[in-house]
């Protein structure tokens, strides 16, 4: 029972995957579940946070059962995610707000142009790197204080997180303990600055955004707090590298210098 295992869970967009890697990095086993594409009249795109939530415990269950493996080898877990779908909860309880907003999804074209209207446009992909847009959480996320009942009020309470799919799977899977996210994910929410690595409190100011409500940024490989899966393993293990899709492809394809 001395070989240890790492469960890597993928998030993406079309649904949840679990993954078993040996100590030299060989796959093990892998189980995925869909998830729902929820499409409304408008073509706005959604998806259900608690469904992600509980089909990633669900693979992960039965990743871990059907491996045939003893639960103590598991010694960690990484996650990679869909980049840029957005998404509020209730701090307090870990309650979701409404549905998350998919990275696609334009809904918020219209506070895009209310903050070039500001003269912003510039300043914005000065530091961030990125230029305006509805496909980056910023507006997302303004658009969910503005049009979901009570996200305003929670907001000014201190009660709510603003955050992208990695930071609120690390927020559940440890119990509510840890509210964080990476650089990678940060980089693309459009509301952090490249330069400081730190959130940008005038660009947060420009989308009605407090900072404090945003997640604490870390390397994607720090200690993201721990989790069990809700009972399934004997004692709770370390959550270690995270990073949005995409940059982990590059990471893995190599790609590790500027």
């Amino acid at each position: 029972m001395s070989e240890k295992y790492i469960i890597s869970i993928d998030q993406s967009t079309q649904g949840t995957k679990a993954l078993l890697f040996d100590g030299s990095g060989s796959l093990i086993r892998r189980t995925d579940k869909p998830h729902r594409q929820i499409v409304n009249e408008k073509g706005w795109v959604s998806h259900d946070p608690e469904e992600i939530y509980h089909n990633t415990i669900e693979v992960v269950t039965r990743l871990v059962t059907e491996s045939g493996i003893a639960k103590e080898q598991i010694a960690g877990v990484g996650i990679s995610n869909q980049r840029e779908t957005s998404l509020a909860w209730e701090r307090s309880t870990g309650a979701p707000l409404g549905q998350a907003i998919v990275w696609q999804c334009a809904r918020a074209a219209d506070i895009c142009e209310r903050v070039e209207k500001l003269g912003a446009a510039e300043q914005i992909r000065a530091r961030t790197g990125m230029n305006l847009s509805p496909y980056f959480p910023a507006s997302k996320i303004a658009w969910i204080l503005e049009h979901v009942d009570g996200a305003k009020e929670k907001a000014a309470a201190g009660d709510i997180c603003h955050g992208t799919i990695d930071s609120w799977l690390i927020y559940r899977l440890t119990g509510r303990t840890s509210y964080k996210t990476d650089y990678s994910n940060a980089s693309r929410t459009q509301f952090f600055n490249i330069f400081t690595l730190r959130w940008d409190e005038e660009i947060c100011g420009l989308f009605g955004i407090d900072p404090a409500n945003l997640a604490e940024v870390c390397d994607s490989n720090a200690d993201f707090g721990e989790t069990d899966f809700e009972g399934l393993l004997p004692r709770p293990v370390p959550i270690h590298g995270v990073l949005g899709d995409s940059h982990g492809s590059l990471f893995g394809q190599g790609c590790r210098k500027p």
